[in-house]
């Protein structure tokens, strides 16, 4: 992707409409669920909020008779996040599609904030800010070097241009009118071999930026989001684990893509950098070093394995079919 700004769309533009989609099953703890809706509904600045609801009919029950206020549905594709995901993007009415993860806490303007870098001809998608809510004491187990593991913003990012490797599910908005053309997360297709794991929004915005080579993906802070982090998530076996993922779909870009692309999209997460910030804390004796020597190592296994693998990314084209229009009734 040409890393170059463009000139804005004349202000006459009326503000985007924005479709907010919230994501749960039966495993998601309902209190979690209730307050990121009640957030974002506080937020008011929304076309429209969407539940999708994954084989769970209780659960969807249980939303519709406790608000009036927000569209609840049922996943009609394939079970899964990616099928509620698309189910979420063909059932919302708005110009935009941010989606919020159903642990997370919608800041007031985020919504706005979110659509705001539309305005922009080449921006493709637009991610905000996830800060951390610790449980108990692990504030202190993970660096901000390595927040990406718990799907978290580090402090160090800046606004503006980002790469892949920064679009999360926690906070991230697309058009829609671009997901319904690309097939959205593609969960119509079989796409374990195509599609790493924890790389659904990266393979989206690659095939975003097939047609338009000067797509950009930008980054705001004012999108502010706290994420609920729950305790397992700050050990060493589950930072190892999303570490080894994320370096699989490193070798998977590099392979369908080249080193240019790799290098460009990944540069906030290597296993070099990784390294050389666990030194950094070794040597100021301050805590985090070993677990960011286990992300690295972690990031060097996972690149191996998707070496051996032969692994890509890229859903082919003649099997993505376009997403239908909303059909359900607002």
């Amino acid at each position: 992707m040409t890393l170059r700004a463009r000139t804005p769309l004349p202000a006459v533009r009326p503000a985007p409409r924005v479709s907010v989609v919230v994501c749960a099953d039966e495993s998601t703890p309902f209190d979690g669920l209730t307050a990121a809706l009640d957030s974002v509904l506080r937020d008011g600045d929304v076309h429209d909020v969407l539940v999708v609801v994954d084989r769970a009919p209780r659960l969807r029950d249980h939303l519709r008779h406790r608000y009036d206020d927000l569209v609840v549905v049922d996943n009609t594709r394939t079970p899964g996040l990616a099928g509620s995901r698309d189910t979420g993007i063909e059932s919302a009415r708005g110009d935009v599609v941010a989606f919020l993860a159903a642990d997370s806490l919608a800041h007031a303007g985020w919504a706005r904030a979110l659509a705001a870098p539309f305005d922009q001809v080449d921006v493709i998608a637009v991610v905000g800010r996830t800060e951390p809510t610790w449980p108990g004491a692990a504030a202190s187990a993970l660096p901000d070097d390595l927040l990406w593991a718990v799907d978290c913003t580090p402090r160090s990012r800046p606004d503006g241009l980002v790469g892949l490797d920064d679009v999360a599910g926690a906070t991230v908005a697309f058009r829609r009118w671009d997901l319904l053309q690309v097939g959205g997360l593609a969960s119509g297709v079989d796409a374990r071999d195509a599609v790493p794991r924890g790389a659904e929004f990266v393979e989206l915005c690659l095939r975003l930026a097939a047609d338009e080579p000067e797509a950009r993906i930008v980054s705001t802070s004012s999108a502010r989001v706290s994420r609920t982090v729950v305790a397992h998530e700050t050990r060493r076996q589950s930072v190892a684990a999303s570490a080894f993922d994320r370096g699989v779909a490193h070798t998977a870009l590099r392979r369908s893509f080249g080193r240019d692309v790799d290098t460009e999209t990944t540069r906030g997460v290597t296993p070099g950098r990784t390294a050389a910030a666990a030194l950094r804390l070794l040597g100021a004796r301050r805590r985090g070093a070993s677990m960011l020597a286990v992300a690295s190592i972690a990031l060097v296994a996972g690149r191996l394995v998707g070496r051996l693998r032969g692994a890509r990314i890229g859903v082919p084209l003649e099997d993505l079919e376009p997403l239908r229009s909303a059909t359900v009734r607002h």
